[in-house]
């Protein structure tokens, strides 16, 4: 009775499905295709148009529904006609369904070897063929989506990527899967699928968890970082919930109007799944983003207020006592500006989205910063510089100020170049980690702090929101997903690598005068007397520091003509608790210029 309810379900999706899939599907693919036979098996095979034998190529496996055939799903999915890199594949099942590792079924009962069978198609069609072994991808309609599933959880090194469309997750299989390695998996599903439910299914033979259970199963597979990015998509038809481990990518379309079908009116499946198998390697970014490429490395740029006319305002974030340093610093500054300036936050390598690197340093970012710049075509800008982005900033206008336009600048609590606050800078712990770094990093890679990482950005968002209150304008998601950037393995490197380079990049930076050709403004906290207040046995050391910033931050706003903007009572982290004298601070600049 079990067996036979399941087969009324499947049979009624292969129904649904005849009716819908040529809702916007392939009706046809080239004709260089044919049926190959392996044993009692067979799977049809289609060769790109304008095959050349000399040629690599991907390879794609497509594995129809319960009860259709490989022929249905040639027809249904028509991968062939979007591109000619793959090599496709369309295996037929070898009873009406696969053994989709629920262990409840008919191909299962019959000791059908599915997966065995796929290593036994790769083979044929590598040994025959020239297949790129690294670009080998499965994609499954329905009962296939949940063949598909059972391939990621077991063959997880022998595929990129995988694509479910029309399938949830077997509950025996989401409790069972073990991926050998971290997957790569897209899923798409109707929200009012009624065959293989959208919300899951309870039985005691056949269940179904929901879609965000199956995709969030994966993502814990993966260890992929705790949230997710969501966003509309199709005019507020799809939904996206985006999972990233920052290699790998588990990601849900869930079709609002969506049934149970492969292809909808506001999305194209075949076409959405190339692009999702050849974007791999690119994050999926939040709104107002993107990556700029520079030789051989991507930089993650925000860029709002793009309306606006005049200089560009280009944000350089510095850290904080845990040494975070990325564009989240801005996720309200940059929306304030951005009502009256064109605004850029970008990160700087081993921040953000930004790739990793072994050679990050300020010094290095300000050349950096002046790549990024002529990349996105900006030639005049003004810079809020925070913290340590002042080396950046200095030296970004001792070796660039000739090909690109720096108006102005503007410091926030800038580090100073000067005798007793350079000790404090390059003793603990930058004096540690420059001395430890070799052991340091593979004591990283081994995850060996990343719950302590985790513990400090729960800290940090705490804190945080107590400066911030009820601010509308503060973007949280963005904040939030940029902050957790910072649990990556090879950024937590990148940091470590960072701060040991710190020590050279004070060097250069008090080996150059102070600034005096353009207008220079300078925020200058208080935040030092909580650290004279923590460490009363340093405190005339720490207090000699606070003095000479003042003393340095003064003498640099007045001999450069800016501002000098004294802030009691004020957290470092200016940016999310006083946003508003930022802008003012650069209102004035931009007035004293006569700048638009």
């Amino acid at each position: 009775m079990k067996l036979q309810l399941r087969f009324l379900l499947l049979l009624s999706a292969l129904l649904l499905a005849v009716q819908l899939t040529g809702c916007g599907g392939s009706d046809s693919e080239p004709a260089d295709s044919n049926v190959i036979k392996l044993a009692d098996r067979q799977y049809t095979l289609v060769l790109p148009a304008g095959y050349r034998p000399e040629q690599d190529y991907k390879l794609l496996l497509a594995f129809h529904g319960s009860g259709g055939s490989s022929a249905d799903m040639q027809r249904t999915a028509g991968f062939s006609s979007y591109s000619n890199d793959y090599i496709v594949a369309y295996p037929q099942a070898g009873t009406i369904e696969w053994n989709e590792g629920c262990n409840c079924n008919i191909a299962n009962r019959l000791g059908i070897d599915d997966l065995g069978f796929v290593d036994q198609v790769i083979a044929d069609i590598s040994a025959k063929h020239r297949v790129n072994q690294d670009e080998i991808y499965a994609a499954g309609f329905s009962q296939g989506g949940l063949f598909t599933q059972n391939l990621a959880c077991n063959r997880s090194s022998r595929f990129k990527a995988f694509a479910v469309v029309a399938a949830p997750m077997s509950g025996q299989l989401w409790q069972s899967c073990a991926p050998a390695e971290p997957v790569s998996i897209m899923m798409v599903m109707g929200k009012n699928d009624s065959v293989l439910p959208y919300n899951g299914y309870t039985h005691s033979n056949f269940g179904l968890v929901s879609a965000p259970q199956a995709i969030a199963r994966f993502a814990s597979l993966n260890n992929s970082l705790p949230l997710a990015q969501r966003q509309t998509l199709a005019a507020d038809q799809v939904e996206l919930l985006s999972y990233s481990n920052g290699a790998q990518k588990a990601e849900l379309f869930s079709i609002k109007q969506g049934q149970h079908q492969w292809t909808f009116s506001p999305f194209d499946t075949s076409a959405e799944i190339l692009t999702f198998f050849q974007q791999l390697d690119t994050p999926r970014l939040p709104e107002a983003s993107e990556v700029v490429q520079v030789d051989d490395k991507r930089f993650h740029v925000r860029l709002m207020g793009e309306q606006h006319a005049g200089p560009a305002v280009v944000l350089l974030a510095g850290p904080n006592e845990n040494y975070h340093s990325d564009s989240a610093w801005f996720s309200l500054l940059q929306p304030v500006l951005a009502d009256k300036y064109r605004v850029y936050s970008i990160d700087r390598l081993g921040n953000g989205f930004s790739d990793a690197a072994d050679d990050v340093s300020y010094r290095r970012f300000a050349d950096d910063l002046a790549a990024v710049l002529q990349t996105v075509n900006e030639q005049q800008v003004v810079i809020v510089a925070m913290a340590s982005a002042s080396i950046s900033a200095r030296l970004f206008y001792e070796n660039h100020h000739q090909a690109i336009d720096i108006k102005a600048m503007l410091y926030i609590d800038p580090d100073v170049p000067l005798a007793n606050s350079l000790s404090i800078y390059q003793g603990y712990p930058a004096d540690w980690y420059l001395a430890n770094l070799e052991a340091l990093i593979p004591h990283l890679a081994s995850g060996a702090w990343t719950e302590r990482t985790a513990d400090k950005l729960q800290a940090e968002r705490s804190h945080i929101k107590s400066l911030v209150g009820d601010n509308p304008l503060m973007d949280w998601q963005y904040f939030d997903l940029i902050s957790q950037q910072r649990l990556l393995i090879r950024h937590q490197q990148s940091r470590a690598r960072e701060i040991a380079a710190y020590t050279a990049d004070l060097n250069a930076y008090a080996a150059l005068p102070m600034l005096t050709a353009i207008p220079v403004s300078v925020i200058d906290t208080d935040f030092e007397q909580a650290q004279i207040d923590a460490n009363p046995e340093n405190a005339e050391q720490l207090l000699l520091w606070q003095q000479e910033s003042n003393s340095w931050n003064q003498q640099q706003a007045e001999l450069a003509n800016g501002q000098y903007i004294v802030l009691s009572n004020s957290d470092h982290l200016v940016a999310l608790e006083q946003p508003e004298k930022i802008k003012a601070a650069l209102d004035w600049l931009f007035a004293q210029l006569q700048l638009p």
